[in-house]
């Protein structure tokens, strides 16, 4: 196979520059400021103005905010990665205590799970480096910090975070075998790993490592983890498991009691909504002849009143009533109890009000001076949330002011939820502004005022949603984005994903660009995929302009790294349905210049790439990606390849070369496919002496009793009228049905009219109407178009059928037949 590469060409390939950010001939003309500060990594050369003044200064890019620390760990796991020199480890060591001092401050920022990974596996690479050298090693008092740092400073205990639970076991493994620290110091790192484990979706795990620690001795074991297990098993719904651990707990001098009872059932209400649950392990504790606890009954109280399941919440509401509360404390909870099972027996605003007068009444009357406050208000409140009710949320809310009770800080988080879930995103926003009144006053942190995750998820909510609604009021959006990133708050992957589709459509290429660097690297791999997956589809969106399309591919390939072959694929495809060959095959290159092991291109992206350029007939395109595929030696030629190649040299109009390919099929060992033989008709049909090569494909055919498709007979009727060979034409139609079964009909017909010169077709036309008079009329009620073009000359109108053709009609799946 000769190679067309000039020398300028190797040059580029040796050095890496065939396809340099800087430049791709689908840029505009024009380039605008921010373009080129975006792809030319050279600093733009000063320039005067009209004047003689100095332009302004091009804008900077936002660094990736890396917490102190994190930038080593980044580069030691690329390092890793690239098989590179990883960076010093005397700055590796530094790295690792900084960031656990960093994030053992009292406000930090948790960690996440990508974080966590980093920290591993720099930990992971000291560990190496300390059996040669003892003075980089972890103390064990350094890891004992750091396993109280993985539990309480980890991501939510919702999510399994297994780099977490990795990074936890390793550490748990290394505490176990130090043989300088004493057992009961052990027991505190491997009691941590316990509770990891448990909370993590891990329980038998967690259940092995405390049954081996008890049996070493039992003084080792914390009667905490009894629990933590036992609500771990409870969260992995394993409820066999349950009982077991109960047994163990009762031999073991940690039994079943009251306070385990109590959080058992807070945990299927507050963590798992679960009230069945409840249900089944309520009746549980009654049977072993626990005593409920208040707090039990209020669990169970709360649950009744928000699911309506007043029934089974009768007795337990009659045995509360029947003890006096006997701190402020139980005496609001009490009184939010009432009112909530009230509400949920149907009684209206007004009866609510009543209510509340005769619970303060009654409170005089035994010499108290109570009177509502928002804590109560906010029970209903809650209720009403968790329904969904906006309208009755606000009428509590007009109960309360009616008292003379004011919102605080969880009324407003409330008041942001029930508004988001009805929609109200005006009336959400007016929430926000009065939230943020507190965070100002929050203390001298800044990330304190967000210490709850569900403001924060509301707060990221509400972006997400402003972002969404059209018109996007932008003002309003990084108002809210300002306020955020003035506290060190971290946008969830939605709101980052919508957040950037507002940039792209604003054509604000900065604001996108800092976005993702404040905000993409500290996400986990699943949230990392949420944003890419945003933005393949914004890539793969026809409505939106090539340029613009163009730009967002940029900064995702190098925001994502990681970009799967299948995307990239589909966005070179997308190109190419654009008409953009040039650009699709820079989106080929980019493919080609990745050095992660499994990144670079397939035979499947070969195939696309070449179907991409015999539809868009680009010449120069085919020379380029035929060199790369001479110089890419990780990819050996099979017949998907082939057929693209001759796809590719049919659309250029090299027939000649095109049917070099078919002989390679002929002649390999897997042998041509029914797409093959379609292909190489096709290509027969316009080829000099095409006629002769089609006969020889015909023969061969008959010779080997192939059965023929439709498709296949369609096409060798074309190859046959593409040489003006009307007679035999005719003659394989009115065959058709007794060789193929294959009655003529649109196909056919219309494959036959298509493929004739202009001169001829209007004797066709006169022949179809008499012999095949439905199927002609069929036809006709086509479309038509000019067939003509650069070497197809003699070709006249031809009717809108489909007769594309392609490589491998399911790429990566072998075809069902292959033969000659």
């Amino acid at each position: 196979m000769p190679s067309h590469l000039t020398r300028r060409v190797f040059r580029q390939i040796i050095y890496n520059t065939l396809y340099p950010d800087s430049y791709c001939s689908c840029r505009p003309t024009v380039h605008h400021r921010w373009r080129a500060c975006l792809y030319q990594s050279p600093a733009t050369v000063p320039s005067r103005t009209l004047f003689g003044f100095a332009s302004d200064k091009v804008r900077k890019q936002k660094p990736p905010n890396y917490d102190m620390g994190f930038q080593d760990m980044t580069q030691l796991s690329q390092a890793l990665a690239k098989h590179e020199r990883p960076p010093l480890k005397e700055k590796l060591a530094k790295a690792f205590t900084s960031v656990i001092m960093e994030k053992s401050a009292k406000h930090a920022t948790p960690m996440e799970d990508s974080e966590i990974a980093l920290v591993m596996a720099t930990f992971q690479h000291l560990q190496k480096i300390q059996e040669t050298d003892d003075e980089l090693g972890l103390t064990f008092e350094e890891m004992l910090h750091t396993m109280y740092l993985l539990v309480n400073g980890g991501p939510e205990r919702s999510t399994d975070a297994p780099n977490l639970v990795a990074f936890a076991k390793l550490l748990g493994h290394e505490i176990n075998r130090r043989e300088e620290a004493e057992e009961q110091y052990k027991a505190r790192g491997l009691n941590m790993l316990v509770e990891i484990l448990a909370s993590r979706n891990r329980p038998q795990e967690a259940h092995d490592i405390l049954d081996a620690l008890w049996s070493k001795d039992p003084t080792l074991v914390k009667a905490q983890q009894w629990t933590n297990l036992l609500l771990g098993f409870a969260k992995a719904g394993d409820q066999e498991q349950m009982l077991r651990v109960i047994d163990l707990m009762k031999d073991r001098d940690a039994p079943f009691g009251s306070e385990i009872h109590q959080l058992l059932l807070q945990f299927y209400w507050n963590s798992a909504r679960d009230i069945d649950m409840m249900k089944k392990w309520y009746d549980f504790g009654i049977n072993k002849g626990l005593v409920p606890t208040r707090r039990a009954q209020a669990a169970v109280l709360r649950a009744c009143s928000y699911t309506n399941n007043l029934e089974w919440g009768e007795p337990v509401m009659r045995s509360y009533l029947e003890k006096a509360p006997n701190t402020e404390r139980e005496r609001n909870e009490a009184w939010i109890l009432i009112l909530q099972w009230a509400a949920a027996k149907g009684k209206g605003f007004e009866e609510l009000n009543q209510l509340l007068g005769v619970l303060v009444q009654k409170a005089k009357s035994q010499g108290i001076d109570a009177q509502p406050d928002i804590k109560i208000i906010n029970g209903l409140v809650a209720m009403a949330t968790f329904r969904k009710d906006a309208y009755a949320a606000e009428r509590y809310l007009a109960l309360g002011r009616q008292w003379g009770v004011e919102a605080d800080q969880s009324t407003l988080v409330l008041q942001l939820e029930y508004r988001l879930e009805s929609g109200d995103l005006d009336g959400a926003h007016i929430a926000y502004d009065e939230l943020k009144g507190y965070w100002s006053a929050a203390d001298e942190h800044p990330s304190h005022a967000l210490r709850k995750e569900r403001e924060l998820r509301l707060v990221n909510r509400l972006v997400t949603a402003l972002c969404k609604r059209k018109p996007v009021n932008y003002s309003l959006v990084m108002g809210i984005i300002n306020d955020l990133d003035e506290r060190k708050a971290r946008l969830s992957p939605d709101a980052v994903s919508a957040l950037a589709l507002v940039h792209l459509q604003r054509a604000e290429l900065h604001g996108l660009v800092d976005l993702l660097n404040t905000q993409v690297y500290r996400f986990s791999v699943e949230h990392r995929a949420v944003v890419c997956n945003t933005l393949v589809e914004y890539c793969l969106d026809p409505s939106v302009l090539t340029s613009k399309i163009w730009d967002a591919y940029n900064i995702l390939r190098r925001t994502f790294p990681e970009l799967g072959m299948q995307q990239r694929n589909k966005i070179m495809t997308a190109f190419f349905d654009r008409g953009r060959s040039d650009m699709a095959t820079h989106a080929f290159g980019h493919m080609r210049h990745l050095d992660m092991p499994g990144m670079r291109p397939t035979i499947e992206s070969y195939v696309l790439c070449f179907e991409g350029i015999a539809k868009a007939r680009d010449r120069e395109s085919l020379k380029m990606m035929h060199n790369m595929l001479i110089l890419d030696n990780t990819v050996e030629p099979d017949t998907r390849l082939y057929n693209a190649l001759m796809l590719a040299y049919w659309g250029v109009n090299a027939w000649t070369q095109s049917l070099v390919y078919w002989d390679n099929i002929v002649h390999s060992r897997e042998g041509p496919t029914y797409d093959s033989i379609q292909i190489a008709l096709k290509v027969c049909e316009d080829a000099r002496f095409g006629e002769r090569h089609a006969k020889d494909i015909w023969d061969r055919l008959k010779r080997f009793e192939i059965p023929l498709t439709k498709e296949i007979y369609a096409a060798y009727v074309g190859a046959l009228a593409g040489k003006g060979l009307f007679n035999e034409c005719v003659e394989l139609i009115n065959n058709a049905e007794k060789d193929a079964s294959y009655t003529p009909d649109v196909l056919l017909l219309g494959s036959f009219h298509n493929a004739l010169p202009r001169v001829k077709q209007e004797a066709m036309d006169k022949w179809a109407s008499k012999a095949y008079p439905a199927a002609w009329a069929e036809v006709k009620k086509l479309s038509k178009k000019d067939g003509s073009g650069p070497g197809r000359a003699q070709r006249g109108m031809v009717y809108n059928i489909n007769r594309d053709v392609r490589a491998w009609h399911h790429l990566g799946v072998p075809a069902e037949n292959t033969f000659l």
